[in-house]
């Protein structure tokens, strides 16, 4: 039996890991005015964060019920089933729309599982990374089905804003909020919480603080016991950041493989460069 995994660019995947698993990317739609852009294939984080740097302000869109409902008839045509892992319902309409192609193709949920997966970059990643090596293992479409279901539970979020400058530009904070916490230095450590919402944990003065507020808060949030002992952090351009936040990881998680990776514009266009990420998955039990 083949079944095919597909998840969106929201999971920070890069396309040669795609490629080594057969993974297929679709990717999140970028907008700036007038101009529209796909994710990872005609704009990359890098020149996205440049041009926020020189004010330009970013949104982002969900992909259409009928690019969704092109992807699983291409699909479904090649392979048996598939796994469709989406972007959060509680940042995006993706998964939303995913149902909607679905149920006007009329796929049965025995060809085709839709998962929500409450979060994005590397929580998301990690989810797809995770299934499609226990495919690549054989298991069946009903133990990926399972897995599936606990690695959503199970993934956690913890990151920090390194200004607030651009959750401003976005209508996340006021003009006024943003201007007194940029004059005191103030930092944002936000989590996402089991509905797949962001949600503001703490604020700090000082980017040295909100590293130690971030990687304690993450400690005492996940433990110890992690699923495939990987933890990732992941930047929107900004590594230097990332690299501490990773050697302070480091000194909690001495047995654990920490990789540092970029963070999902479809985030970042909102949080803005600056922005340092840390997500894993916590053990669990079928």
């Amino acid at each position: 039996m083949s079944i095919k995994i597909i998840t969106d660019s929201a999971s920070d995947i890069s396309y040669e890991l795609a490629s080594e698993y057969d993974i297929d990317i679709m990717p999140i739609v970028i907008m700036k005015g007038d101009e529209t852009y796909l994710d990872g294939v005609d704009i990359s984080g890098k020149m996205i964060y440049d041009d926020m740097r020189q004010g330009a302000v970013y949104k982002t869109g969900a992909i259409a019920p009928n690019e969704y409902e092109e992807k699983f008839k291409e699909v479904l045509e090649k392979y048996d089933k598939a796994i469709y892992v989406s972007l959060s319902t509680g940042m995006s309409s993706t998964y939303n729309n995913a149902v909607l192609a679905k149920n006007s193709l009329g796929i049965g949920d025995d060809r085709l599982m839709l998962v929500d997966s409450r979060g994005a970059s590397m929580g998301q990643g990690l989810q797809v990374l995770s299934l499609a090596k226990l495919n690549q293992e054989g298991k069946t479409f009903d133990e990926l089905k399972a897995y599936a279901h606990g690695f959503v539970k199970n993934t956690r979020y913890v990151f920090f804003v390194d200004s607030l400058e651009y959750l401003q530009r976005g209508g996340r904070v006021s003009k006024l909020s943003a201007a007194i916490g940029n004059l005191i230095n103030m930092k944002v450590v936000l989590d996402v919480h089991s509905d797949g919402v962001i949600y503001t944990e703490d604020k700090v003065r000082g980017t040295k603080r909100a590293i130690a507020r971030t990687v304690d808060f993450f400690e005492n949030e996940v433990g110890h016991d992690l699923y495939a002992n990987t933890i990732y952090v992941c930047h929107a351009d900004c590594e230097d950041l990332a690299n501490k936040v990773k050697e302070l990881l480091v000194e909690k998680y001495p047995d654990m493989e920490i990789k540092l990776n970029p963070f999902a514009v479809c985030i970042g266009a909102h949080t803005g460069p600056g922005t340092v990420h840390i997500c894993t998955i916590k053990n669990f039990e079928l």
